[in-house]
């Protein structure tokens, strides 16, 4: 079981910066695997007061930058691999190349990931060809 050293956390979203203690949990996060091995971190999270009264949260929970995200259950270096197969392969093919990556996966999760990806940037075509066989007869 680990936990954070920091004393004093910053709410994400008004930044006041607070210390006060309301709750503690565990949290579970699959990590990339050493070796055959795979690797599960239990993190100890603890929630605090929002010490901005103008503010209507009133508790956050400590996030670790480069760790956890809001929600994961999975570090983002285990996410980034579990993108890249996603959307290599998809659906079935990834889950079997998931497992031998030594990480369990169902074919849905992966799915799942490639649709919460950003769309890639793409430009504006200058060019824009019509194809004169898609035209129906007497249509144009």
């Amino acid at each position: 079981m680990t936990r954070t050293r920091e004393a004093e956390v910053a709410c994400p979203r008004c930044t006041a910066v607070s210390n006060r203690v309301h709750s503690t949990y565990g949290r579970r996060l699959a990590d990339t695997p050493v070796g055959d091995r795979p690797v599960l971190i239990e993190l100890t999270v603890r929630r605090l007061y929002c010490e901005n009264v103008r503010y209507p949260r009133r508790t956050f929970a400590e996030q670790v930058k480069g760790l956890t995200v809001r929600y994961g259950r999975r570090t983002p270096a285990a996410r980034r691999v579990l993108e890249a197969v996603a959307v290599t392969l998809g659906g079935r093919a990834g889950s079997r190349l998931a497992a031998v990556l030594h990480t369990r996966v169902s074919r849905t999760t992966l799915l799942r990931t490639v649709m919460a990806l950003p769309d890639p940037d793409w430009t504006v075509p200058k060019v824009l060809g019509v194809d004169d066989l898609a035209t129906r007869r007497g249509q144009h």
